[in-house]
């Protein structure tokens, strides 16, 4: 499993999720109130590293939301289908997908700690 960074070198360098090269998979965690475009309901990745990385190598993107405990899962080319491209300032090209696109887990007492340990180490 590979640290992803966006901006390296740079003041604005910044950990964007962990990527498993064998198995095609990326994973990211995030907090809905901090990193949902809520006008859309989306989730969003670097568009340089969704493009050149996960999108021509059709990786599985899965995002585990730690404030409702859900897993969100899907892949990059639905991603792309369903997705659309943003910017915000500061942050760079992105693209977002709406969650109701994804394939969703609901982790109901389930322990954050296992929901970790099995989707992100």
């Amino acid at each position: 499993m590979s640290i992803i960074k966006i901006n390296q070198g740079e003041k604005n360098e910044k950990v964007i999720g962990f990527a498993d090269e064998e198995n095609r998979v990326f994973k990211k965690t995030v907090l809905a109130s901090k990193h949902l475009f809520r006008k859309y309901d989306s989730f969003g990745i670097d568009a340089l590293y969704f493009t050149n990385i996960l999108l021509a190598r059709n990786y599985k993107i899965i995002v585990w939301e730690k404030e409702e405990n859900i897993v969100y899962e899907i892949t990059a080319k639905k991603f792309k289908e369903k997705g659309f491209f943003f910017t915000f300032k500061g942050h760079g090209s992105q693209i977002f997908c709406a969650r109701k696109n994804w394939d969703k887990i609901k982790k109901d007492n389930y322990d954050a700690r296992e929901t970790s340990k099995k989707y992100f180490l």
